[in-house]
């Protein structure tokens, strides 16, 4: 949202301009994530919302299975209609680090998913537990001599953290109304043009 309100305060002309020539919606969608809270459901939730959709789905839905673009879609455009943040993905589909929630099956982790891209946002709180850290590499069959270093970090003195990644190029995409993410890459590469 602060990202969205610099944009009107420092760019208006710029906004206009895309808003008559590129996305005639643009100052409208970006209006409404400004100003409204941004749905919350749990990974749970969203399948549940999928499954009882009635869309026949290019990628089946069910729990355990990662969301795809149509689905990420689906769920911002068409049934919520606004961003929409998703929580408690299964930890079977999310990286050992993730910190595992207290019912076993779901790990602290987060998309925030917009209209028109899908995920802009990826997060999670990581696992500080040493113990919970060290059993979950040795169920997904991982050597712990192999994350020594990592399990040292936790091992002397972790505290409780959390850390997400934003997709510049997709929020780029979002703020602008393109809708090719090769129009907003900041410093594109090609095959046979990367000179050394």
């Amino acid at each position: 949202k602060a990202l969205i309100e610099s944009v009107f305060r420092e760019n208006p002309d710029d906004l206009e301009f895309l808003g008559k020539f590129v996305d005639k919606t643009l100052i409208g969608n970006l209006e409404m994530t400004r100003d409204n809270r941004f749905e919350r459901v749990s990974y749970t939730e969203a399948v549940e919302i999928l499954q009882k959709s009635g869309k026949k789905w290019e990628f089946p839905v069910s729990w355990g299975t990662d969301l795809q673009s149509e689905h990420e879609r689906f769920l911002t455009e068409e049934h919520f209609k606004k961003p929409v943040m998703l929580t408690a993905y299964p930890k079977e589909i999310k990286a050992f680090y993730m910190f595992q929630n207290d019912d076993g099956k779901t790990v602290g982790a987060m998309d925030v998913l917009v209209p028109g891209i899908g995920e802009i946002i990826g997060g999670s709180q990581r696992e500080h537990r040493l113990d919970r850290l060290e059993a979950r590499l040795v169920a997904d069959g991982m050597h712990l001599e192999d994350y020594a270093w990592y399990l040292d970090l936790n091992r002397y003195g972790a505290v409780p953290h959390a850390g997400f990644g934003l997709g510049f190029e997709r929020a780029v995409m979002f703020c602008t109304g393109m809708s090719n993410i090769r129009d907003v890459i900041p410093f594109p590469r090609s095959p046979g043009q990367a000179h050394f």
